[in-house]
């Protein structure tokens, strides 16, 4: 099952989702297209297990929630944040089936398939905000919702642009701006935040 498994994942990353199939994941583990019908019921059950086995966000999370210390204060929360996002931003750029995915979910997003990966990769990001919420009291939800989709538009941007603005996407220059750029607002908000209790503390 993991061969077939780690064969989708190349075939979707040369061919990208939507001309990945049955047949050409078959031929590329090694085995016969039955085989894959009795492990996973067909393409969506495949596609579904491909992510629910950790081949795109959920092992990548766990690891980090398990590395997180327990009961973090503010600013070791700002810092995870920062290195959260800037790790994510790391393993998406590298991982070319997880891209392709992400467009397949982009245009087939009215399908139950897609909502259910969707939904699978939201509780994810839930499980990772419920335990190190940067800033529990100032709607993380929001705040990881931003930070996600922006990394996510710029490494799918990197693909077909060179640059956005004056940052060359096609070079580690680039995007060790934008790793610093993250640090920044995570330090920032929290900066902000902290201004802002202090304040409610003062009038109370």
């Amino acid at each position: 099952m993991e061969r077939i498994l780690r064969a989708m994942g190349e075939v979707m990353a040369e061919r990208g989702t939507e001309k990945a199939g049955i047949n050409a994941v078959a031929e590329r583990a090694d085995v016969n297209k039955v085989l894959i019908y009795r492990y996973f019921g067909g393409w969506n059950g495949l596609l579904e297990a491909y992510v629910q086995r950790g081949f795109f966000l959920s092992i990548f999370n766990e690891k980090f929630l398990e590395a997180a210390p327990e009961a973090p204060s503010s600013e070791t929360r700002s810092r995870l944040w920062s290195d959260y996002t800037i790790q994510f931003m790391q393993e998406f750029r590298t991982r070319k089936s997880s891209q392709e995915l992400i467009r397949w979910e982009m245009t087939h997003g009215e399908t139950e398939l897609a909502q259910r990966l969707a939904s699978f990769r939201n509780e994810s990001f839930k499980s990772l905000i419920n335990k190190i919420a940067p800033f529990s009291d100032y709607d993380p939800m929001a705040i990881t919702s931003l930070m996600v989709s922006a990394v996510t538009h710029m490494v799918l941007l990197s693909s077909q642009n060179e640059k956005i603005l004056d940052i060359d996407l096609h070079t580690d220059e680039g995007w060790a701006r934008l790793e610093t750029a993250i640090r920044r607002i995570y330090a920032g908000l929290n900066i902000a935040l902290e201004r802002e209790n202090s304040k409610k503390l003062s009038e109370a």
